[in-house]
């Protein structure tokens, strides 16, 4: 089978489904998110698909591959270095989008700062054991299957018109995703922060609750652009991080330098 069409599958797959996981997980388990008792759309898009997992997937696949001959004497200990290959790698993915998304955009997708040893509040010990798990699930259930199931969909219409609709849909909802995504950098460089954009949909959500309008999961931040700004002005303290400005750690640093030689 042609590779590229391969690598399409597995990122539409890999989407749809860390959609799905990331929703009942912050739902049900995540010790933060579950307390608050809300679905929340937890992805940058409108729609069901988060294209980290995407990416992830096709990363999975890739080093599902590989081999270490130098512990073949020990298949038990190879599987475990592998995992934990899988996860380092799923771990930098997660790493890379969200500080893409941190400096070009000032919008932070996920926020990990509640949790324990987290690094710019976009990785974590507990979220890279969660992918390690996750990788330990693919290798041993997924990665054996997916290539009779890739030559199967390839003989099958449905598989091309899958593809065909999957991709449609993700390029006008992208279109979409950095329209918004591109009022609330205004926003943000307007007042010098960084949005936590999974706050700032929770409290649209909440708003919208309170004044009973019905929404569906999907179009959470479709109101208009007045209403987004005010709710964004009157609350920005709960879901926003303040830039520093380099001119601010000039005057800490000299203010420390004049405490050291009091």
């Amino acid at each position: 089978m042609n590779k590229l069409v391969i690598l399409l599958f597995l990122f539409a797959v890999g989407s749809s489904m860390g959609w799905g996981i990331e929703l009942f997980f912050r739902r049900f388990l995540d010790p933060v998110e579950r307390k608050k008792k809300k679905w929340v759309n937890p992805g940058f898009l409108t729609g069901p698909c988060l294209p980290v997992y995407g990416f992830g997937l096709i990363l999975l696949y890739a080093l599902g591959h590989i081999e270490l001959p130098m512990l073949d004497s020990n298949p038990f200990l190879q599987k475990l270095c592998i995992f934990l290959l899988m996860a380092l790698a799923m771990t930098s993915v997660e790493f890379i989008s969200g500080m893409i998304f941190i400096h070009g955009m000032h919008l932070q997708l996920w926020d990990y700062t509640p949790y324990w040893g987290n690094i710019k509040g976009v990785i974590c010990p507990l979220f890279s054991l969660f992918w390690y798990v996750l990788a330990a699930f693919y290798y041993l259930c997924m990665h054996p299957r997916i290539l009779t199931a890739l030559d199967w969909l390839s003989r099958n219409l449905v598989f091309t018109w899958f593809i065909g609709w999957f991709y449609g849909i993700l390029t006008i909802d992208l279109i979409y995703s950095f329209n918004v995504a591109g009022r609330l950098k205004a926003m943000a460089d307007e007042y010098g922060v960084i949005i936590k954009c999974g706050a700032f949909k929770s409290k649209i959500l909440d708003l919208q609750m309170e004044a009973k309008e019905r929404t569906s999961l999907f179009v959470q931040t479709r109101m208009r652009t007045v209403s987004v700004r005010e709710i964004f002005e009157q609350h920005r303290e709960n879901f926003s991080i303040r830039i520093p400005h380099p001119i601010d750690a000039i005057k800490t640093k000299v203010k420390e330098h004049k405490k050291n030689h009091e």
